[in-house]
């Protein structure tokens, strides 16, 4: 049986208590007579160590799960399976796997039910790749996807209107500007505290200090990164205490910004995650150049350069195009076709939305600092209206 509904029961109970209900899973790992409730344990024993940085203590056993779940017969046996492969997923790409994670979370949707929750979770981590390789729009258009396929049931799970909100914001951050994502982070603490989920609290948290630097509000910012920073140690998220660290060693100057950096790299590489360490290193090159310690300077520029090349992006733009079967909208697929007069409309709201992105163009040109992503956000905007419009005039 698929453990679509029994999740949200036991991640309510491992997000408020995880570091008394891990003993208890991990005996229920072991216990004979029953795999069922072993694999619900060793799902629940992973989501909080996934959150600790020890996930992969975890990969063997998720992969012989996965296996035996998929040798069986029985579509039920099938959507179990989806969730461990979503589960890797989400391993490899925390460690900077970024290929791996992709053909885990493809594989949780050839398994799973389009409106399942392990593919809502399945195209939530396509998103998160989408962004990694800087394409905003499609991972926009596969965020729609997780929210529209799991419908009303979403409703009913804080954790994921969480987890989705905190997606979406990093989008309009970076295609409309910070302020255009202050709501959504809103509306994501809000879930997040509902779900009694104090990692995403955090990271909501985290996300603001950043839309704050982005405005220009240093002391906010500053204010806002080192509460993240407080409760991510709280609650023992050590990802998010790194990416805070970093955005801490950038709002800091001189000794102060190199401490905050070295502790950002000894916490990347504590949990394996190449994109930080990357990160860290390109900022500890920076702070040493700025010193005039070419060498050490030299030594983690190499070091950035060399983490880059290892996680797979250049291979991922083919792969993610492959996934574009899974590209289905539920209340498109059910529609009447359109008339003349709706394809109108249609292409008149789209010249707006051209003309518009034009507009907001023409304002990051005018300034004195301009940020290459946001003019290469806007030009993809641009691009996917005028084709838009195209589409809907053509004859």
């Amino acid at each position: 049986m698929s453990m679509d509904n029994e999740i949200p029961r036991w991640e309510r109970v491992v997000m408020r208590r995880p570091a008394l209900v891990l003993p208890r899973l991990q005996a229920l790992m072991r216990r004979r007579g029953d795999p069922a409730a072993a694999r619900r344990a060793l799902l629940g024993a992973f989501f909080i160590l996934e959150r600790w940085g020890r996930g992969a203590e975890l990969q063997d056993e998720l992969l012989l799960a996965q296996q035996q779940l998929r040798g069986r017969k029985g579509g039920g046996q099938l959507g179990e399976a989806a969730e461990f492969s979503e589960a890797l997923g989400r391993l490899h790409y925390q460690r900077g796997d970024y290929v791996e994670a992709c053909n885990a979370w493809s594989q949780t949707l050839d398994q799973a039910d389009d409106d399942s929750r392990s593919a809502c979770l399945a195209r939530i981590g396509l998103a998160h790749l989408c962004f990694a390789l800087g394409d905003w729009a499609r991972g926009g258009r596969v965020l729609d996807q997780a929210e529209l396929h799991y419908g009303r049931r979403l409703a009913a799970d804080p954790y994921l209107r969480a987890k989705i909100a905190l997606n979406r914001a990093v989008s309009l951050r970076a295609t409309t500007g910070p302020q255009a994502a202050l709501a959504t982070l809103h509306e994501a603490r809000q879930a997040a505290q509902e779900a009694g989920h104090s990692d995403y609290s955090a990271e909501a948290m985290w996300h603001q200090a950043r839309c704050a630097r982005d405005s220009g509000q240093a002391a906010e910012a500053l204010q806002l990164a080192q509460q993240a920073l407080a409760m991510a140690q709280r609650s023992g998220y050590r990802w998010l205490q790194g990416q805070a660290a970093l955005l801490l060693s950038e709002l800091s100057k001189d000794d102060v910004a190199l401490g905050w950096a070295g502790q950002a790299l000894t916490l990347a590489e504590a949990i394996q995650s190449r994109a930080l360490q990357a990160a860290a290193h390109g900022r500890l090159g920076d702070l040493m150049q700025a010193h005039g310690e070419l060498g050490p300077a030299w030594h983690h520029q190499q070091q950035r350069k060399r983490l880059e090349s290892t996680l797979g992006q250049s291979q991922l733009p083919a792969q993610l195009e492959a996934l574009a079967r899974f590209d289905t909208h539920p209340a498109l697929e059910r529609a009447e076709p359109a008339t003349s007069a709706n394809d109108v409309d249609a292409a008149l709201s789209g010249l707006q939305a051209v003309a518009e992105a034009g507009r907001q163009m023409a304002e990051i040109l005018n300034r004195e600092h301009i940020r290459r992503d946001e003019l290469l956000a806007l030009a993809s905007r641009v691009s996917e209206q005028a084709e838009a419009v195209q589409r809907l005039l053509r004859p």
